[in-house]
């Protein structure tokens, strides 16, 4: 059996139907002036019916697809629009932010992140890590959660205690310490401190014997965008250190939100 067929197959093997289907219908429509109907993506896609009409629920509750007003045409919706502008704001960001991650971690002597919220999660978008970090966990692209990081208090610090209550609503808080805040009561507590002092800190509430400290990142019309912050162990992180870092977050933040509002705007 020749090289290419078994690359054939074993391509074949580790396709997913539902994923091919999706991305063709995709490209069907991404190609279509007006918008279709189900019976012409059917007839494109080769597929029942009963199966495009699945994708297309799917994909409209998403976003990613759209349905024109009489009711019957379909075509992409205004999610990839929002995708496609939040991976390039993202970018910026990151390549913003970075030089001034550099900076705090050969001042202070710590692992600093960015990271930024997408729906009930936050996400690490830029890491330097110290080379004596001992902590791991905070690789790029990990999403991690709000409610017992200095990421994410720094991210929903700010949100009205509404928006905090519909953020959680049916989300089961998990607990990973003794110390991990799991009520949202108490969470929103929690964010009014955060918000009279100007950070936010993790002490062990997501791992044992690593703490951190983080700032909210705002935009020019001073909603809050991304987080910053640092990291370490506790023998890094001493109790008498945490408002000296919590200054220094907040300056950092300062300047790049400030840097943002002069060069984005």
């Amino acid at each position: 059996m020749s090289a290419s067929v078994v690359e054939t197959r074993n391509d074949q093997e580790f396709r997913l139907p539902a994923v091919d289907r999706a991305m063709s219908l995709f490209e069907v429509l991404a190609n279509s002036q007006s918008g279709l109907t189900l019976s012409d993506l059917s007839r494109k896609l080769n597929i029942p019916k009963s199966t495009v009409h699945y994708l297309l629920y799917t994909l409209t509750t998403r976003g990613y697809v759209q349905r024109a007003s009489d009711g019957r045409h379909y075509s992409l919706g205004l999610r990839f629009a929002d995708v496609a502008s939040a991976n390039l704001a993202e970018v910026n960001l990151r390549n913003l932010v970075m030089p001034y991650l550099k900076q705090i971690v050969a001042r202070l002597k710590l692992t600093s992140t960015v990271a930024v919220r997408y729906c009930a999660e936050a996400v690490i978008i830029g890491r330097v890590e110290y080379a004596q970090d001992c902590g791991g966990g905070a690789w790029v692209g990990r999403h991690i959660d709000l409610h017992c990081t200095a990421q994410g208090k720094a991210l929903i610090a700010h949100l009205s205690d509404d928006a905090l209550t519909r953020l959680f609503a049916g989300r089961e808080m998990a607990r990973f310490t003794p110390k991990t805040i799991c009520s949202v009561a108490l969470l929103k507590k929690h964010c009014a401190e955060v918000r009279t002092r100007g950070y936010a800190v993790n002490d062990e509430e997501m791992v044992a014997d690593v703490r951190a400290v983080g700032a909210p990142v705002t935009d020019a019309s001073g909603s809050v965008i991304a987080s910053v912050t640092v990291r370490g162990s506790l023998a890094q992180i001493p109790d008498w250190r945490i408002p000296e870092l919590g200054r220094e977050m907040i300056g950092m933040a300062q300047e790049i939100s400030q840097r943002m509002s002069n060069d984005w705007v």
